[in-house]
C-alpha cells in the first residue's frame, strides 16, 4: 500500500507598500504637483515636521523629520503642504477594497500598506510572482501610483523587504529570513525602538542585524542584556513572527460632532458647541444604558492641524459628561489660531450598574432624565442651555413663531412641575 503525503503549503504573506503615499496622493488631487518640489508637513506650526518629501526637495537640503521653522529658512521654493488626513484616508479604504478582493483576509495598516494572507490560493494563481504582479498592476491601472509588494512567510520579513529592497516585487523564500535580516541596520527591527532595547544596542554598538544574532543565540547574556525584551529580540532577529493577518474589526463607537458655520477662536462660542455635543452623547448614552470608558475630543483648526486628548465618563448624567468633555477641550487647545471643527468619540461601552451609590447625589441623574422626557416629546433642539443660543446654527435652528413657542412653553414647564422639583443646587433656566 503506498501512503499519499500531501504537499505542504507553505504559508504566503504578502506586505504592500505604496512608498510616500502621501506624496503620490496630493499629486493624484493636483497634477501640477508632479514636477514641483514639495514637502508634506504635520503642521504650519514652527514645530510641525516635514512627514513626506519630493526628490525635488531632497535635493533642497530638506528631509523627513524637519522643522517647518528650519525648512522654511534652508528652501524658500519649496511648497509645504497640510497634513489632508481626509483626503489620504479615503484613497487608503479605496485601496484595500481593491487588494482585498485577490485574498478573503486582507489587513489594513498604516496609510498605503496592506497585508494579504495568501495561503490557500496557489489553485487561483499560478504563483506569487504572477499575483504580485497582478495586485501591482490593478494599484497602477487605478490610481497611478506606484507600489511594493514583500512575499515571505510572515508580517515581520514581508513588511521589512519593502522598506529596505527597491525592487518592485520581493520574495524571501522559507527558512532564509535570517540571512535576509543579517545585513540589514538594527533598527530594522520593530522591538529596537523600544528605548531599552535602542540603549543597548547603541552601547554595544550592534549596528547589523547579524550582531544581534550572535548575542542572542547564547541565551545566558542575552537575557542579562535585554531583559524582558530577550525572546521578542531573537524572535525578530531571527525573522519569526507568528502574529497573523487580521482583517480590521468594527468597533462600536458614538460619535458627535460639529462643523462651525465660520472659524473662531472665541472661547465663549467653543465652550458652548462643546457643551451642545456633549448633551447629545450624554443623551445617547442614556438610550443606551451605558456609560463610555474611553472619550477622545478632537480639535479640528483651520490650518488642517489637529489635537486630541482622552478621557472617560463614569457616568451619563449631562452634568458629568459635559465637564469631562470641557477638561478634555482645555487640554487639547492650546492654540490660538481659529478651529473649523470639533468631534466626540465614544468607546468602550459599559452598562450602567442600577445599585445607587451611597455617596453620590442622584440629583444630576434625575435632571438628566426629567430634560429626556421634554427631548423625546418635542425633539432635542426643544430645551438647552442658554450658552448654546452663543452658537449661530443653534441660534438659527431655535428661530420659532410666536404661538408655537409659547404653547410649548406651557407644556414644557408643566412635565418640569410634575416630574422634577427644582432645588437651589441647580441652575434653574429653560430656554425654548
Amino acid at each position: 500500500m503506498r501512503l499519499r503525503v500531501a504537499k505542504k503549503m507553505y504559508d504566503r504573506i504578502y506586505h504592500i507598500r505604496l512608498e510616500n503615499f502621501e506624496l503620490q496622493a496630493e499629486r493624484i488631487l493636483d497634477s501640477s504637483l508632479r514636477t514641483r518640489p514639495i514637502a508634506i508637513i504635520s503642521s504650519h506650526h514652527q514645530n510641525g515636521s516635514i512627514v513626506a518629501l519630493s526628490p525635488e526637495a531632497k535635493q533642497e537640503g530638506l528631509y523627513r523629520g524637519l522643522k517647518v521653522s528650519v525648512a522654511r529658512r534652508m528652501a524658500h521654493g519649496v511648497s509645504l503642504l497640510p497634513y489632508n488626513t481626509t483626503l489620504y484616508a479615503k484613497l487608503h479604504r479605496y485601496l484595500y477594497q481593491a487588494v482585498s478582493s485577490y485574498s478573503p483576509v486582507a489587513e489594513p495598516a498604516a496609510f498605503g500598506q496592506y497585508y494579504l494572507d495568501m495561503n490557500g490560493m496557489r489553485n487561483i494563481y499560478r504563483d506569487d510572482i504572477q499575483a504580485a504582479h497582478l495586485i501591482a498592476r490593478d494599484i497602477r491601472s487605478r490610481l497611478s501610483m506606484h507600489s511594493q509588494i514583500g512575499i515571505s512567510a510572515n508580517k515581520l520579513v514581508s513588511s521589512i523587504s519593502t522598506a529596505v529592497v527597491p525592487e518592485m516585487i520581493y520574495r524571501v523564500e522559507r527558512g532564509n529570513e535570517a540571512r535576509f535580516l543579517a545585513p540589514l541596520q538594527s533598527q530594522v527591527l520593530p522591538v529596537a525602538g523600544e528605548k531599552t532595547v535602542c540603549r543597548m544596542i547603541r552601547f554595544l554598538f550592534l549596528d547589523r542585524v547579524k550582531n544581534i544574532q550572535e548575542i542572542v543565540s547564547q541565551p545566558e547574556p542575552g537575557r542579562a542584556l535585554f531583559g524582558a525584551y530577550y525572546r521578542k529580540l531573537t524572535m525578530e532577529a531571527n525573522g519569526r513572527d507568528n502574529s497573523m493577518v487580521q482583517p480590521p474589526q468594527l468597533q462600536d463607537h458614538i460619535i458627535e460632532q460639529t462643523v462651525l458655520q465660520s472659524d473662531t477662536n472665541d472661547e465663549d462660542i467653543l465652550i458652548a458647541t462643546v457643551r451642545n455635543l456633549a448633551e447629545q452623547l450624554a443623551y445617547r448614552l442614556r438610550r443606551r444604558c451605558q456609560v463610555a470608558r474611553s472619550l477622545r475630543l478632537e480639535v479640528h483648526y483651520t490650518d488642517g492641524f489637529k489635537k486630541s486628548c482622552s478621557g472617560a465618563v463614569r457616568y451619563n448624567d449631562d452634568e458629568t459628561v459635559i465637564s469631562e468633555a470641557i477638561v478634555l477641550f482645555i487640554r487639547a487647545n492650546y492654540r490660538r489660531n481659529r478651529i473649523r471643527s470639533i468631534l466626540l468619540d465614544a468607546t468602550d461601552f459599559k452598562a450602567v450598574s442600577g445599585q445607587l451609590e451611597m455617596f453620590r447625589d442622584n440629583r444630576p441623574d434625575r435632571l438628566s432624565v426629567t430634560l429626556d422626557k421634554i427631548r423625546d416629546k418635542y425633539g432635542f433642539g426643544s430645551i438647552c442651555s442658554a450658552e448654546s443660543l452663543l452658537i449661530p446654527k443653534v441660534r438659527t435652528n431655535m428661530t420659532r413663531s410666536s404661538t408655537e413657542k409659547s404653547r410649548k412653553s406651557t407644556e414644557i414647564l408643566n412635565v418640569l412641575n410634575n416630574n422634577f422639583q427644582c432645588n437651589s443646587g441647580f441652575p434653574q433656566w429653560v430656554s425654548v
